[in-house]
């Protein structure tokens, strides 16, 4: 299993400032096949500074163990906003 990137990366307004809620179109590569999923999370800032990913839950469909996935996203996710590459 290995996450590929996103497509359509999308921020979604949010009233509160220390939280960004983004959608985009996760490409991961499991076993010999590409998938494209359709996820949600957000970033939040808590009060000492410390940055927490919030995945909301991945399509049922999924015939492959959704722990590693979500484990890998959230990584991936926390890279890409130490790299300012989200919008």
């Amino acid at each position: 299993m290995k996450i590929l990137g996103f497509k359509r990366i999308e921020k979604k307004d949010s009233y509160l400032y220390y939280i960004k809620k983004y959608s985009a179109i996760a490409v991961i590569e499991v076993f010999t096949q590409r998938l494209n999923l359709p996820v949600s999370f957000s970033i939040e800032i808590n009060s000492l500074g410390l940055k927490i990913v919030d995945l909301e839950p991945l399509p049922k469909t999924l015939d492959y163990p959704v722990l590693p996935i979500t484990k890998s996203l959230k990584d991936y996710i926390g890279r890409l906003d130490a790299e300012n590459k989200l919008p």
